[in-house]
């Protein structure tokens, strides 16, 4: 080797600046190993973290990769060297233990330490090219030599007396595979997110002041700024029965925060207070348990942005993060800087925040994912309080694996568990038991005091309602908002209310980008205040958590809990005494012809046909989502664990060969091959997509700020756009060329269609 100063010492480097500068490869080594153990720590795993910390890099010492760090270009495999060195018996015993389980524990280090760049593998075979077995049998040749680590680390760890996942509750033949291939994942993240952030404090000055300059508010702090929040709202509230009965939802939350950790229900009618009621038993409960932030989850993108407005209202900006993809770069720039938008990305990228607000998907892809940047930020979910909105959303094929990931983060990582809903399956019946923190008598109160609509049901099964007369009934009021179930029936009942010349009419669906539905949203608010006609026709995008108030609601048929959703829209304020909900048997293009949308109109038909009970009351409600989960014909397991994820565990049980990237590949909560088209709405987009344009590289910080100016449409009418030539190429990101094809009040047109 040459790598010599003066005298006889030798200098290994980890990572080099543009200024020419280096960091030293020991020091980046032991930097990364106490993070690792700090991080690590949270959940008793510290001694495991620091040996994965200190070994990740250690394949850098050797003479290939000290030339490839100082200008050449040559490939270097430098993550097995530690994962081969930590599967030695000899190894194992000295810094592990001599416990039976000791091996495996070495093998989960293996598995994130060979996966620290490239993600966590299956553990396959030999001949499986890339996985943890294939990488651990690779020959001496193959695995550039760096035994000369030696002579500048040394090891400060001893063995452990026993093995530390017994603190993670009773390990049984059923749950040791699941709690083992959880436990890979979170020291997979300490270890990712301790080496991105001592590499981002070596290279980027900038950003490690940034960081480290901030001024996070406490938990103490946030929870007296909810509480004085909350105070000035009520103090301006009208003294009605309405927010009164919000005021007892309240001080239930506040006085039921006291409680124990664990799993929590909070059903609470539409219209009362759910939004800030949970925050606040969050709140109070992460000051009692001493717990880190709150994870706040949404399954819906168009709800997003007003949770995230009523919680910086109440919180302070600082407080509040929000990782999703339509995330508005443009008005977070405009309101408070550049430098805090560079805050927010860095932080979104480890959930370093008090509160994070995020989507459904991006929460339990991560918790299933293998792919570092997903995983990076899964330790910071450790003592948490996690509130899961709109609980019944979570896809049914995926329940069984995101209930058991819940209740794991309960029992081993010292998080609690909120999950909310307007309505609501039996939990106990798909295996978890949480406590409610509405009790039953106080439920019951709350059904009764917030039912402010009356549901009338039109057509059949057999007898569908013409599109004309739908729009009939709209014209006869001022405003109204008319819900229905695919694009298609959107748009064509859109022209078909032009053409009759309603008033005040406008149109929301995905055909639209979100900036153009947040656009629109802001006018029907306007007219809605000021009670001028307005008439609004959406898919069930404006279902969940959107602050819309109509006093007539019109829904075609669908799932119990869809009509019940739209219900919420009807009269919410409760300024009649009793708002009008009508659904109705669309015509045959106005109901989807296979998928989950089918299923749950079929099976909701079927309660309404034989039960002849009121759809919104909770009898039917019950025996709606025992349907629909398989409860009541005995099939939870097979319909809520479609993809067999669970099974696959269960399958490589008696080794523990973990399949993370089998795992990962199936975990996908949106089903169906979208493709994304940005569309140039206004001139902010068309700037971002000459940027990246002109730029030689995928830019992931451009591509984020475009989310929210894309449509996701299905291959075949994807490859219809491309072969009409309607698509340009701006770096890897496809744009729509020609606006002629996009509608200002419907968004993307039909490729065939000028």
């Amino acid at each position: 080797m040459v790598y010599k100063k003066e005298g006889e010492s030798l200098f290994f480097y980890a990572h080099s600046k543009k200024s020419g500068d280096f960091q030293y490869l020991k020091e980046h080594l032991e930097g990364v190993a106490a993070l690792t153990r700090t991080f690590a720590g949270l959940f008793g795993m510290s001694e495991l973290g620091y040996l994965a910390g200190l070994i990740h890099d250690v394949g850098k010492y050797s003479e290939l990769f000290q030339q490839r760090v100082r200008g050449s270009q040559i490939p270097v495999d430098h993550s097995t060297a530690g994962a081969q060195w930590i599967m030695k018996p000899e190894v194992v015993i000295k810094y592990i233990g001599k416990f039976g389980f000791a091996p495996y524990l070495a093998r989960l280090i293996a598995y994130v330490v060979a996966g620290h760049h490239g993600g966590l593998s299956n553990y396959g075979s030999i001949d499986e090219e890339g996985s943890l077995k294939h990488r651990l049998s690779k020959p001496k040749e193959e695995v550039p030599d760096w035994s000369i680590a030696w002579s500048e680390l040394s090891i400060c760890s001893q063995p452990l007396e026993s093995n530390p996942m017994l603190r993670f509750g009773n390990l049984t033949t059923s749950n040791i595979a699941w709690k083992y291939s959880i436990l890979g994942r979170m020291l997979y993240s300490c270890l990712v997110d301790a080496d991105s952030t001592d590499t981002r404090d070596y290279c980027n000055d900038e950003d490690r002041r940034l960081m480290y300059k901030r001024s996070l508010p406490s938990i103490s702090q946030l929870l007296e700024r909810i509480d004085n929040f909350i105070s000035e709202l009520e103090k301006k509230a009208e003294k009605t029965i309405i927010n009164n009965k919000r005021h007892q939802i309240l001080e239930n939350c506040r006085i039921r925060a006291r409680d124990g950790q664990g799993i929590f229900t909070l059903s609470i009618p539409t219209g009362g207070g759910k939004t800030l009621s949970s925050l606040c038993f969050a709140l109070h409960h992460a000051q009692r348990h001493e717990l880190q932030r709150v994870i706040y989850v949404i399954p819906f993108l168009s709800i997003i942005d007003q949770t995230v407005e009523i919680f910086r209202n109440a919180l302070g900006n600082e407080a509040v993060l929000e990782h999703h993809s339509n995330f508005d770069e443009q008005e977070y720039r405009e309101n408070y800087g550049v430098e805090e938008v560079r805050k927010q990305k860095l932080a979104a990228e480890n959930w370093d925040a008090p509160v994070v607000v995020t989507t459904s998907v991006q929460f339990f892809e991560s918790l299933f994912s293998n792919k570092r940047s997903r995983c990076r930020k899964l330790h910071n979910i450790v003592k948490s309080v996690i509130v899961i909105d709109e609980a019944q959303s979570i896809p049914r094929g995926f329940l069984t694996p995101c209930l058991r990931v819940l209740e794991e983060l309960v029992e081993s990582y010292g998080c609690t568990v909120v999950l909310c809903t307007a309505t609501h399956p039996s939990w106990e019946a798909l295996g978890i038991r949480p406590t409610a923190i509405i009790q039953d008598q106080l439920s019951q109160q709350l059904v009764d005091t917030f039912k402010r609509v009356r549901v009338t049901m039109h057509g059949g099964a057999t007898k569908s309602i013409p599109d004309s007369m739908t729009i009939d009934w709209m014209s006869q009021v001022k405003q109204a908002l008319t819900i229905v179930n695919t694009r298609k029936h959107a748009k064509m009942l859109f022209d078909l209310s032009i053409k009759k010349q309603l008033i005040g009419v406008y149109h929301l669906s995905g055909r639209m980008c979100s900036k153009h539905c947040m656009e629109i949203l802001k006018e029907i608010k306007d007219r809605l205040i000021h009670e001028k006609p307005c008439h609004v026709i959406s898919t069930q995008l404006v279902e969940a958590g959107v602050d819309l108030d109509f006093p007539i609601v019109i829904r075609a048929f669908a799932g119990l809990d869809s009509i019940a959703q739209a219900a919420g829209r009807c009269n919410r304020e409760g300024k009649q005494s009793v708002g009008e909900v009508h659904v109705f048997y669309p015509e045959s293009h106005g109901m989807p012809f296979y998928g989950w949308m089918k299923e749950t109109a079929i099976e909701a038909q079927n309660v309404l046909k034989y039960q002849q009970v009121d759809p919104l009351s909770p009898e039917a409600m019950k025996q709606y989502f025992d349907r629909i989960y398989g409860v009541a014909d005995g099939r939870v397991r097979e319909i809520t664990d479609s993809k067999r994820i669970m099974g696959l565990l269960r399958s490589k049980n008696k080794n523990l060969e973990v399949p993370y990237e089998e795992i990962a590949s199936r975990f996908e909560m949106i089903e169906g091959e979208m493709f994304s088209i940005v569309i140039p709405f206004d001139e902010f987009a068309r700037n971002l997509i000459h940027l990246h344009a002109k730029s030689k590289v995928h830019r992931s910080d451009i591509f984020r700020q475009l989310q929210s100016y894309s449509v996701s449409v299905y291959k075949r009418e994807y490859t219809e756009w491309m072969n009409k030539g309607l698509l340009s190429d701006a770096g890897g990101i496809w744009y729509l060329n020609d606006m002629n094809y996009y509608d200002q009040a419907t968004g993307l047109r039909e490729p065939m269609r000028h």
